[in-house]
């Protein structure tokens, strides 16, 4: 049974121990140890750190030699593109804290442990959010070859044909490059049944009921982290918009999608009548 407590308690527990909060997460000087985190003492009444290429971390007014420790003074909150360079509110609770992008940021907590105020120098990255699928099929990487296709950053499909296919048991997520903003689960069994289903943000992983050899499509929610909505088309069934015409002539994009004339050896984007996959040019 998780312990909670109040974030007044959580406050006094802090300014008595030495008046420090511990982060965890990753980014440079970070990681996810909790026995051994980044230390940050009260100065000028705030707790002030600077983290570069920070994606991901936690807060936390408890040390200790395990998560169970950590978690007991752990706070949290949610960070957005809009409410950066303004107080957030913390509460209790163990849930990673989250950039809107990965970027390098300067962290203030306030020193009654109430508010956080995220920011940052790195601009918002341009262009769609490249969206992979991740998981014991490509040893959890992100590589170009299982990256998603979109042409408008809300729907996304992956040709998950041979040889990207998933045999039955296997575990993977849909996820970006970096953990962050898009890091959907099933939380369980996947079956493809052309039915689209709803993924929560940084649930457990989904694994295939049996071997997969189909189209995904994914849509991304108005709002990040919210649920998104994913569907499995097994091969040979419709697939909306990635349908398969084969006499359609080819259009090539690179992996930014502009358009390509003349593609040169690469990994290009293929829009073939209205089916999207990624071609292989030699």
């Amino acid at each position: 049974m998780k312990k909670l407590y109040s974030v007044a308690a959580i406050a006094a527990l802090a300014l008595s121990a030495n008046a420090q909060i511990y982060i965890v997460g990753s980014g440079v000087g970070l990681d996810w140890t909790p026995e051994t985190p980044m230390e940050v003492a009260l100065t000028d009444g705030n707790y002030t750190f600077a983290v570069e290429n920070l994606n991901q971390f936690k807060v936390s007014t408890t040390k200790g030699t395990s998560w169970d420790d950590y978690n007991v003074g752990a706070l949290t909150c949610e960070l957005t593109e809009e409410n950066l360079g303004t107080p957030v509110e913390l509460v209790a609770g163990d849930g990673n804290i989250g950039t809107p992008w990965v970027g390098n940021y300067t962290i203030t907590v306030s020193g009654d442990l109430k508010t956080l105020t995220a920011t940052t120098t790195t601009p918002k990255p341009e262009g769609f959010t490249k969206i992979y699928l991740r998981g014991g099929m490509n040893e959890w990487g992100a590589p170009e070859d299982w990256m998603f296709t979109t042409e408008d950053g809300v729907t996304y499909y992956f040709d998950c044909t041979a040889p990207h296919n998933i045999a039955m048991g296997v575990t993977f997520k849909i996820a970006d490059a970096d953990w962050g903003n898009v890091n959907y689960g099933a939380g369980g069994e996947v079956i493809a049944d052309e039915f689209p289903v709803m993924w929560n943000y940084n649930a457990n992983d989904a694994i295939m009921a049996e071997d997969y050899d189909g189209h995904i499509k994914l849509v991304l929610p108005a709002k990040a982290k919210d649920p998104a909505e994913v569907t499995f088309f097994p091969k040979g069934a419709g697939v909306g918009n990635v349908s398969i015409e084969n006499n359609a002539a080819k259009e090539y994009f690179n992996l930014q999608g502009v358009r390509v004339e003349t593609p040169a050896a690469g990994l290009y984007i293929v829009r073939q009548g209205d089916k999207v996959y990624k071609e292989i040019v030699k």
